[in-house]
């Protein structure tokens, strides 16, 4: 554990806290208090440094890639139109860069606490800060104050949902973006990283509602194939 910390500069804590979540296999345990860790276990933890910090992933996502077999990552190809993509990118739609917004304006009054920890411990969002000066990043605000919409649709005495319920989404957007990468990167390869940031931007908005369009028809699909419409 010492050398681990010591290569990947990652706290003993966050380590333990990977191996509780599967993202890193069990060690070879030695005695009560004692464990013997290899190079498969250094492999992972960088891997896992590689998709938080260079494709932005959170741990969830993180996971679905390498339980499906993801490890080998982008290709070289891949990567360096990722990279210019980022250079092009907007400061605005960069998550590293995006501007910072009080926490204050949200917690309490439109998301209870107790949600707000749950939502930080499932590592939906990241908060900067303590108190009065915490701060959320954009995107992080948008999430919170689509969970407050949801949370406005329930009755009183009505069961609401739980913020766990969000992994389902994480999931499959994580697993989306990823393909989605693999797949542009490919069709991008020869457009400049301006002309690719160009394009992934122009297209949001029509991509959100594409998406929803498609989970309607989803939905539609799902309940006819349950209940068949009577004829």
């Amino acid at each position: 554990m010492r050398d681990l910390v010591r290569i990947t500069g990652l706290p003993r804590e966050t380590i333990h806290f990977y191996l509780t979540q599967g993202l890193l296999p069990k060690p070879l345990k030695t005695g009560r208090n004692t464990a013997v860790y290899g190079h498969e276990h250094l492999d992972r933890l960088q891997r896992i440094k590689d998709l938080q910090e260079r494709h932005f992933l959170p741990l969830r996502a993180i996971k679905a890639v390498l339980e499906e077999g993801a490890g080998g990552g982008f290709s070289e190809e891949q990567e360096a139109m990722l990279r210019r993509v980022r250079a092009s990118q907007a400061p605005s739609r960069s998550p590293t860069t995006s501007g910072a917004v009080a926490l204050a304006g949200i917690v309490p009054s439109r998301v209870s606490r107790a949600d707000l920890e749950a939502l930080k411990r499932l590592g939906f969002i990241d908060v900067k800060g303590r108190g009065r000066e915490a701060t959320v990043s954009v995107e992080d605000a948008r999430i919170l104050e689509c969970w407050a919409a949801i949370g406005s649709l329930f009755r009183p005495g009505e069961e609401r949902i739980t913020p766990d319920v969000l992994g389902t989404y994480d999931d499959a957007m994580a697993s989306l973006v990823d393909r989605e990468a693999r797949l542009l990167t490919r069709q991008y390869a020869n457009l400049s990283g301006e002309r690719a940031a160009e394009l992934i931007e122009e297209s949001d908005p029509v991509v959100t509602k594409l998406l929803a369009a498609l989970r309607r028809k989803k939905i539609a699909a799902l309940l006819e194939g349950v209940i068949p419409a009577r004829t």
